[in-house]
């Protein structure tokens, strides 16, 4: 979360920099993960703090991200935020952002 850090650093402390992660249906296999910073909680999200570094997700989202690792990958490939380890996820799409949800 270190990364995250140096956003919420780089907008000052006037603004509450969060990152948001959604889980929508769709990509390669059937779920993916979608990231982005927000400055606004709604009244249904789920706020997750750790040594400063703030993650926001919404109820839905959370029933598929319980117990899943978030990581910040800086690789010549891409640089990103990704989903490491989800034991909601049976299985992973090559690229990394999408997923096959255990039933």
């Amino acid at each position: 979360m270190h990364r995250l850090l140096q956003l919420q650093q780089q907008a000052g402390a006037s603004k509450q920099v969060l990152l948001r992660v959604e889980v929508e249906g769709g990509g390669c296999s059937g779920f993916q993960y979608k990231f982005r910073l927000d400055t606004a909680v709604g009244p249904e999200d789920r706020v997750f703090e750790r040594g400063g570094a703030r993650v926001v997700t919404d109820a839905v989202s959370l029933e598929f991200l319980k117990g899943a690792v978030i990581e910040f990958e800086d690789s010549l490939m891409r640089s990103a935020f990704q989903v490491a380890a989800n034991p909601n996820s049976e299985s992973t799409c090559g690229c990394g952002s999408s997923f096959v949800a255990k039933t």
